[in-house]
């Protein structure tokens, strides 16, 4: 396979891990790539340049699937289409095998060749004497995908390189950023192994992915595969043992379920940013062995939009992104921030089980009546109950509060945004009055143009209005104007005029969209 010399790009976190070759011509483009897992009968060339075959061993069966699926995780991310090949006479364009060599070295557990034209390149070459395992979150599957980073093209964010002197320093240069740092990074905490009655051996927690920094120099090596995982995907963690890696999403609506989670909750998911998501496990002289929370340890890769996020037990603080946010804290004393866009806060039992107010920030406090749970809600735009889906601006004072702010000819508009419907009485009443609501289609359509809505509208003892909000969704599509219709029924406390049963009020949204 034909090697180039890599430029540097205009990014600061790409240039320290470039190595300063790669596959393919042009940065950016997608590589086919083979690799072979050497046998018996494997060929190497007489002029090698390391002189590592000259006492080189095999990987076992569950070594050989540990690697696999280690190179997979650099393909899910990257455009590199990676085949197997056998190993003989031809072979792949990355090898990987054990070596005396290596073993004989006290300073390497493995080194591999970057890309280029000589026949070593893109060989991997490892201590068997290591005796570790190769599985997801040992040290031998770290070094993996260490090394398989090495023969795609990238180097040491620690090092200098020909004609680049850009470095990764301080808390960039660790684990959390990149796995081809030798710095481990601590915020995971630490595996044990017992070693004796009283005793343990111990490591810092090993990635089990390519990391942040990582997948943006693969990508601007070989671009991003976009077809991974595109569906509606949820993400488990594990609430036993640490984890640290970064997730790549390239589609769907998306969901983060922590709802195995005991211990408080970090969790942003804006790309480019980390989550402290489960345990870290540290030793403490006295203690031995401390549980905590886990801390910034799932990174989400920038251009990767995760839609939700469940919570766990504890109290949790859960901050949306762009994206229009579902956020459930589930139990515990919450913390949600909707973010950008319009941003729905789930709660599973009926509207009359929760107690809400607004503290002097206009933050909605949610009190959940049976625990006495409170959480607190910021940015957010709906509160979804089991019975019924409630405005936020209810609840913070930021509705209209006469007919002449709403608006009955709505433009769509190029971003979703909220229309008001506002029922109101003559005169205040000495008790609360309230009515069923629901919207119904007309040309316009249930999620297509607006997000159909019903429940409770409630005007309270003394008031002489209430709200129900209405989402319009938009688009760019050039369209007729569409009409839906918010029908009103059942009142209780009060009556309709002229003895209605049924009260509907219709909205048409403007189209602005042009050709």
């Amino acid at each position: 396979m034909a090697s180039r010399s890599t430029p540097l790009s205009s990014d600061p976190r790409v240039n320290p891990l470039l190595a300063g070759q790669h596959w393919g011509l042009s940065v950016g483009e997608s590589i086919a790539l083979s690799y072979s897992i050497p046998q018996g009968s494997a060929f190497w060339v007489a002029n090698y340049a390391g002189n590592e075959p000259s006492a080189w061993s095999a990987l076992s069966a569950a070594e050989t699937s540990a690697f696999q699926q280690a190179l997979n995780t650099w393909g899910e991310v990257a455009n590199i289409d990676l085949t197997q090949v056998a190993d003989a006479e031809t072979y792949g364009d990355i090898r990987v095998a054990f070596s005396q060599l290596v073993s004989d070295d006290p300073t390497a557990a493995a080194w591999a060749y970057i890309p280029g034209d000589p026949e070593e390149s893109g060989d991997i070459w490892l201590d068997r004497t290591s005796g570790g395992s190769y599985q997801a979150g040992s040290f031998g599957y770290a070094t993996f995908l260490h090394e398989i980073g090495h023969a795609l093209g990238l180097g040491h964010p620690f090092e200098t390189k020909v004609a680049n002197n850009s470095l990764l320093t301080g808390d960039e240069n660790s684990t959390q950023y990149s796995v081809m740092s030798n710095e481990d990074f601590e915020g995971a905490g630490f595996t044990f192994t017992p070693t004796g009655p009283n005793s343990y051996s111990w490591h810092p927690v090993q990635v089990t992915t390519p990391m942040l920094y990582d997948i943006l120099a693969i990508q601007y090596l070989y671009g991003a595969n976009t077809s991974t995982r595109t569906g509606d995907d949820t993400y488990t963690f594990s609430n036993s043992s640490a984890e640290l890696q970064a997730i790549w999403d390239a589609g769907g609506s998306d969901t983060f379920d922590l709802s195995n989670q005991n211990l408080a909750l970090q969790v942003n998911l804006n790309a480019g940013q980390f989550s402290s998501i489960g345990i870290k496990e540290t030793w403490q002289d006295g203690q031995g062995i401390v549980v905590s929370a886990a801390s910034d340890n799932v990174a989400i890769a920038y251009d990767v939009i995760i839609e939700n996020v469940i919570g766990g037990s504890g109290d949790d603080v859960l901050t949306g992104n762009q994206a229009g946010n579902q956020l459930s804290g589930g139990p515990g004393s919450d913390t949600l921030i909707g973010g950008q866009g319009i941003d729905t806060a789930i709660y599973t039992e009926n509207f009359a089980s929760y107690a809400l107010s607004t503290n002097q920030s206009l933050q909605i406090l949610v009190n959940e009546l049976s625990s006495g749970d409170s959480d607190t809600l910021s940015e957010i735009e709906w509160l979804q109950f089991k019975d019924q889906t409630i405005a936020a601006a209810v609840f913070n004072g930021n509705v209209p509060q006469n007919p002449d702010e709403v608006i009955l000819n709505p433009n769509e508009g190029s971003e979703n945004h909220i229309n008001y419907f506002l029922l109101s009485l003559p005169e205040a009443l000495a008790t609360e009055a309230s009515v069923e609501y629901r919207t119904l289609d007309g040309t316009a359509l249930a999620g297509l143009d607006y997000k159909a809505t019903s429940g409770l509208a409630v005007i309270a003892a003394g008031q002489t209005s209430a709200v129900i909000a209405v989402e319009i969704i938009a688009d760019t599509i050039a369209e007729a104007d569409e009409t839906f219709f918010l029908e009103v029924s059942n009142p209780i406390g009060a009556n309709f005029p002229e003895g209605e049963i049924i009260l509907t009020a219709m909205r048409t949204i403007i189209n602005d969209d042009f050709v």
